[in-house]
């Protein structure tokens, strides 16, 4: 997707008081909304799918090793 050359410049040099500036003062990385907004919708659906996919992953992985053995293999 093809982004407004004004957009990308608000993003990647938000102007004094603005939200954005704001945002990036706060320690917001303005650049993972920037390359977000440069995806599809459709782009953005499955990178949102993927990673709910991921986390489903990670939290069943979590449930197997119970919190006993989770802690065992941090120290290892």
């Amino acid at each position: 997707m093809k982004l407004d050359r004004e957009v990308e410049d608000y993003f990647l040099n938000p102007p004094p008081g603005s939200a954005a500036a704001r945002a990036v003062e706060f320690g917001i990385d303005l650049t993972l909304t920037l390359e977000n907004l440069r995806l599809t919708p459709e782009e953005r659906i499955r990178k949102l799918d993927q990673f709910i996919i991921g986390v489903a992953s990670l939290k069943a992985s979590a449930r197997m090793l119970g919190p006993s053995d989770a802690a065992d293999n941090q120290n290892n």
